[in-house]
């Protein structure tokens, strides 16, 4: 059971469709992981044009870019991107 819901950006989607298989298996247990823990802070933020403010984690090999909607226990995700 996760503490949170996940919602996935359609670009966001996107890139774990197109990815290879090794990719979305490390992609997803990341991911799986955020709804566990959903407090953990990346490891930068950015703002968007709405001055939302995203985490930017970096781990294992995917980046993923996220914010954390608490008042409807959901972990947005807004992009998935493999370095390199």
């Amino acid at each position: 059971m996760f503490s949170y819901e996940l919602v996935f950006s359609q670009v966001a989607l996107d890139a774990l469709l197109a990815a290879d298989a090794a990719q979305r298996t490390q992609a997803r247990a990341e991911i799986l992981a955020l709804c566990r823990t959903p407090a953990r802070r990346g490891d930068y933020r950015t703002k968007d044009k709405e001055r939302r403010e995203w985490e930017v984690l970096l781990t294992n090999g995917v980046v993923i870019t996220y914010w954390t909607d608490d008042a409807v226990r959901e972990v947005r995700i807004g992009l998935v991107e493999w370095p390199g």
